[in-house]
């Protein structure tokens, strides 16, 4: 497999030494070919360097993140950029999604949340190569959901499983939502919902205990919100799926 080369851009020159010499841009196969302090420096390598991948501070003299994204992504559209910032301000975020970057990581940065972008970047022979990599929102949302999917059986917060991904609770319920269409609560709930109506099939379950098993342990809560959601209590919908209309309920859940 080719080398990917890498380049780091940061004014900041612990940041780019530090993320330099880590030893796992060997072992997946990426050259880190340089640094830079600006924009402008970053430029000056593109002009002279093949690169695949750009990692860059948002904040820095002469030319700062955000334009260097914009002119990658109308010179050199293939590179893949990771935005690195000190500030969680969801405006930069929107920015550097418009300009298709592929990560936007908070400082101090947590080694393991730029590998695991990184990672999601890196072309895999097993696939197709027309199949876009995810973004690192995508692959944020993915992993939080998976987390939610492996711990319906009990109380959730949208604070908790922000915590899993590394992000704050506002920057995470911000970017679920613009990969989602919708709050991380409302998905939540459909989630929940979707297992009841699995679990309402088992007949040897009880409504209460069903309940339990997708994290609510107030009956006439889950009893509440499952006819919120489908227009039918638990019992009532149990009831039907032995009726004639058995399709056509379970179609609705």
């Amino acid at each position: 497999m080719k080398q990917r080369k890498l380049l780091i851009v940061d004014d900041e020159w612990l940041i780019t030494d530090s993320l330099r010499s880590l030893e796992e841009w060997g072992e997946r196969n990426i050259e880190v070919v340089g640094t830079a302090a600006s924009g402008v420096e970053a430029l000056a390598w593109l002009d002279k360097t093949e690169l695949d991948m750009v990692i860059t501070d948002i904040r820095m003299p002469d030319m700062d993140g955000l334009e260097l994204l914009r002119q990658i992504y109308q010179r050199s559209p293939h590179i893949d950029v990771i935005i690195i910032s000190g500030y969680e301000e969801f405006a930069y975020a929107k920015t550097a999604l418009s300009y298709q970057a592929k990560g936007y990581i908070l400082k101090p940065i947590d080694t393991d949340e730029l590998f695991a972008t990184v990672d999601a970047l890196s072309p895999n022979p097993n696939e197709q190569r027309e199949e876009p990599p995810k973004t690192y929102h995508e692959t944020i949302v993915e992993r939080a959901i998976a987390f939610v999917s492996a711990n319906l059986g009990r109380p959730l917060s949208l604070k908790e499983t922000a915590d899993q991904v590394h992000l704050t609770s506002h920057y995470f319920g911000q970017v679920f939502k613009s990969v989602m269409g919708d709050t991380f609560v409302n998905h939540l709930t459909r989630m929940r919902m979707e297992k009841a109506c699995e679990l309402l099939k088992n007949t040897e379950l009880k409504q209460y205990e069903v309940g339990f098993q997708i994290g609510y342990s107030d009956p006439k809560y889950f009893s509440k919100v499952f006819f919120q959601s489908y227009g039918v209590t638990p019992k009532e919908y149990r009831q039907q799926l032995c009726s004639p209309h058995t399709h056509a309920e379970e179609k609705r859940c």
